[in-house]
């Protein structure tokens, strides 16, 4: 006798909420990738990424001050 989904799902309870729709997955893909055994190289790469990302922020913030301070610079001297 072959099993039918049907037959499995005879004594699941209907889903609420959703309009009986399958739920989407708790926890993403990413997530359940994480889960995996980090290794140091792994850990190394992330606080690499972490720093660079920083750093990029901070000089993102600086070049607009400047950006700013050059354009109300160069307003006052063509009045």
């Amino acid at each position: 006798m072959k099993t039918k989904l049907e037959d499995l799902l005879k004594g699941v309870p209907a889903q609420e909420g959703n309009g009986g729709r399958l739920l989407a997955p708790t926890v993403s893909a990413s997530a359940a990738k994480a889960a995996e055994p980090v290794t140091a190289i792994d850990k190394t790469t992330a606080s690499a990424k972490r720093l660079l990302d920083d750093e990029a922020l901070v000089r993102h913030g600086k070049t607009a001050r400047l950006k700013a301070a050059r354009e109300a610079r160069d307003k006052g001297e063509d009045d």
